[in-house]
């Protein structure tokens, strides 16, 4: 018989537990392995012992897709041609799709990692970090060259 999650038993299990459990229960076509998920996700126990999410979270795919975005892109690329990190020019796009879950549990780190690819994919590469302009959310970010020919 299956087991019948509750928050208790959930809360009960490790952050590794908890993982597994999820990773195998959002590749189910099952209503409980579903409901499983949402009781995962609604309560917040994905976020590891050190603080992070993992890379399967919700918030972190939203935030590779946003990255991977071509306009993104486009602006990352501005950004950089005026001098400034990567991530300031397209940061905002992040910030308005996912409001205030943007900022903590590694969010901004799993940024500037994704925007990392479509810049290395368009002939830039990697130099120093930068401090982020005013306002921004993350506090520093890579600031890419364009590669010489």
């Amino acid at each position: 018989m299956p087991v019948e999650w509750t928050l208790d038993k959930l809360r009960a299990k490790s952050p590794k537990d908890i993982q597994t459990l999820y990773s195998r229960a959002r590749t189910l076509d099952d209503p409980a392995a579903q409901k499983l998920v949402g009781l995962i996700l609604d309560h917040d126990l994905l976020v590891d012992p050190n603080g992070g999410l993992p890379y399967d979270h919700p918030d972190m795919l939203e935030i590779e897709a946003i990255c991977g975005e071509a306009a993104a892109i486009d602006e990352a690329v501005a950004a950089s041609e005026a001098g400034l990190p990567a991530l300031a020019g397209m940061e905002h796009r992040i910030v308005r799709a996912l409001g205030d879950r943007y900022g903590p549990n590694y969010t901004t780190n799993h940024a500037g990692r994704c925007i990392r690819d479509g810049m290395l994919e368009r002939g830039w590469m990697t130099t120093v970090q930068k401090s982020m302009p005013a306002g921004s959310i993350a506090k520093s970010a890579t600031v890419y060259v364009k590669k010489e020919r």
